[in-house]
């Protein structure tokens, strides 16, 4: 569609606002083409559908957030990474994980509360989901072309769990200490190709996050030989973040709202201001200027954990492209088949299949691809 095209269709759908078809009417292509490709953005972050699993308690946590809640939230997440990205540094494993594991559901958290915040809030981060898949793998169900374990984002909680006697197990959160899986639709086409880049995470007033002034204060805190909780730890929120609306009882909405009451006047609350007043007189200047600069990437000069072999391949379109077309068509390459078996060009390398996508293939192509 044409630009001239487009404008004719806003002027149509504002013909009961004078006022704004006025302003279409003198408006540049340039400027139409640029609010239409920010609105794009905004329809297409990953968080955009969060908001669905929230809970009562999240709802009203959301409806009666303030700046300085977003402000500590979004401190508190800076304050984990950095920690985190320190720990990793100097070899402190421990350390290192109980950071982590602070960090996923903390931003699963900012998701779901920013939809329900009325504009107060908002998140924008690079989807984990590819490597999610270095654990739960890219295999399929060959009767109904799901993965045997799906991803779940920012949903994900580890679980005790062996990944010896189970190879789709997530038993914590480091995956994200490695290259996204070879084979995960999202990773062919992502500039990100080495551990989870936390420095694109964004959180903050939504005009922040459009301006791409909402990035994440993560600065080099040293050598730490223990875990150092930020105060919005202690939120009640945390509690009750994770449950699902039937499990949100009368009795445990009336604690949490308690809680609430209870903690503007905390000792926790208080110590998060008192910090961020001797931040700032400290040096106002750079206070001012948090968010306004990306971070390096968060992994620069730190050694990434090794992918299980499964997910150091390529891209999984190597593989649907030598399927026959059913099973193209089946694995989502295809809407329809297009092209006959014989089309496959004899020079491409075979790559490796799981043993129950062989077993789908004709008798040809199990031996092509080293099936005995």
């Amino acid at each position: 569609m044409e630009l001239n095209s487009f404008r004719e269709l806003l002027l149509k759908k504002a013909a009961d606002n004078p006022t704004l078809q006025m302003i279409i009417n003198v408006m540049r292509d340039d400027l139409i083409a640029e609010k239409v490709i920010e609105s794009l953005e905004k329809m297409a972050r990953p968080n955009a559908s969060a908001g669905r699993g929230a809970n009562a308690a999240i709802t009203a946590f959301a409806n009666h957030m303030k700046n300085k809640d977003v402000e500590m939230m979004r401190d508190s997440l800076g304050h984990h990474i950095s920690h985190y990205k320190s720990a990793l540094k100097n070899g402190n494993r421990e350390v290192a994980d109980q950071h982590l594991n602070n960090i996923i559901p903390l931003m699963h958290l900012a998701a779901k509360t920013a939809a329900h915040s009325g504009g107060q809030l908002g998140l924008d981060y690079v989807k984990p989901e590819p490597w999610e898949s270095n654990y739960t793998t890219v295999e399929r169900r060959p009767e109904t072309g799901k993965y045997k374990e799906g991803t779940k984002g920012l949903g994900r909680r580890p679980k005790n769990t062996d990944r010896s006697s189970n190879p789709r197990g997530v038993p914590d959160y480091r995956y994200l200490e490695m290259k996204p899986h070879g084979q995960h639709p999202d990773t062919e086409s992502s500039k990100h190709k080495g551990g989870y880049p936390f420095e694109e995470i964004q959180l903050g007033n939504p005009a922040k996050v459009d301006a791409k002034e909402a990035h994440l204060h993560i600065p080099d805190v040293g050598p730490q030989d223990k875990y150092v909780p930020h105060p919005f730890d202690e939120h009640p929120i945390h509690e009750v973040a994770d449950l699902k609306q039937d499990h949100m009882t009368p009795e445990r909405m009336k604690n949490f709202a308690d809680k609430m009451q209870s903690w503007h006047t905390s000792p926790h609350n208080a110590q998060w201001m008192q910090n961020i007043k001797d931040v700032h007189a400290k040096d106002p200047e750079a206070f001012k200027s948090r968010g306004k600069v990306k971070p390096p990437h968060h992994f620069e000069g730190l050694t990434l954990q090794e992918q299980p072999e499964e997910a150091r391949g390529g891209s999984s379109s190597n593989i649907l492209n030598e399927l026959p077309p059913e099973l193209q068509a089946k694995f989502g390459k295809l809407s329809a088949p297009t092209a006959a078996p014989e089309a496959v060009s004899s020079k491409v390398e075979a790559p490796k299949l799981s043993e129950n996508i062989l077993n789908d293939l004709p008798p040809e192509l199990q031996a092509k691809f080293g099936k005995k």
